[in-house]
């Protein structure tokens, strides 16, 4: 009798735990209250942040000077973030001549360049459960 239980326990189905996890990021140092966030979420060493596409691109309104949003149902894993604030919302970073850029910008782990751009080690993020980072703008 024990057996036959055994058996009949072993073909229910097991519960797992989720495989998606929700990363909320808030942003903050925001100037003006106008245009957008541009978000772009990166998995990829090879592509982050200009050389490639980004896995997922979000836009959010600007509406205080602190906002924050959800990214919901990710994959497991690791990720760099780059966002700037398209305040003339041209969909564009705008830069000067030197490439560097004349909107504010920020990156995950606050990384804050000196005189090049950041590598994925330095921005990435190890999501492994919810998590809530804080990103501040660079002017």
């Amino acid at each position: 009798m024990k057996l036959i239980i055994v058996l009949l326990l072993s073909f229910l189905p097991y519960p797992q735990q989720s495989e998606l996890i929700d990363l909320k990021i808030t942003i903050t140092n925001i100037k003006d209250i106008e245009g957008n966030l541009i978000i772009k979420l990166f998995n990829n060493p090879d592509s982050f942040p200009r050389k490639g596409k980004p896995l997922k691109v979000y836009s959010q309104k600007v509406t205080s000077n602190i906002v924050s949003v959800v990214l919901k149902d990710l994959k497991k894993g690791k990720y760099a973030i780059s966002l700037y604030h398209d305040v003339n919302a041209d969909n564009e970073c705008n830069m000067n001549f030197l490439g560097i850029p004349t909107e504010s910008f920020g990156f995950s782990r606050n990384f804050k360049p000196k005189l090049s751009g950041p590598s994925f080690e330095d921005c990435y993020i190890d999501a492994n459960k919810d998590l809530a980072i804080t990103i501040e703008l660079i002017d």
